[in-house]
């Protein structure tokens, strides 16, 4: 699975990080195993599902996963996404 990940917007003055690329297969396989849990279609889908009314002035991210079906892309605020995974994507 390639996970690649933009993020934009935000406070005014906060930079965005650059854009990441992750090859799960490169990956140790802990690593790679939670990478496709969090990262995988359901849960973006799931995560794209959930409501978010205070979400106008945070941090979104621009979020394509390509796997054995395609490509699936999802456009995220951090409200709608748990701390494990914003924690997650820091990490990257």
């Amino acid at each position: 699975m390639i996970i690649e990940i933009r993020s934009h917007g935000g406070f005014g003055g906060i930079i965005a990080a650059p854009p990441r690329r992750i090859d799960t297969d490169a990956q140790p396989a802990a690593l790679a195993r939670d990478l496709c849990a969090a990262f995988g279609p359901d849960a973006l889908a799931r995560m794209a599902a959930t409501p978010c009314p205070d979400c106008a002035d945070r941090m979104r991210y621009a979020i394509t996963v390509t796997d054995q079906a395609g490509p699936h892309s999802v456009t995220l605020s951090e409200g709608q996404m748990p701390p494990a995974m914003l924690d997650l994507i820091d990490s990257l």
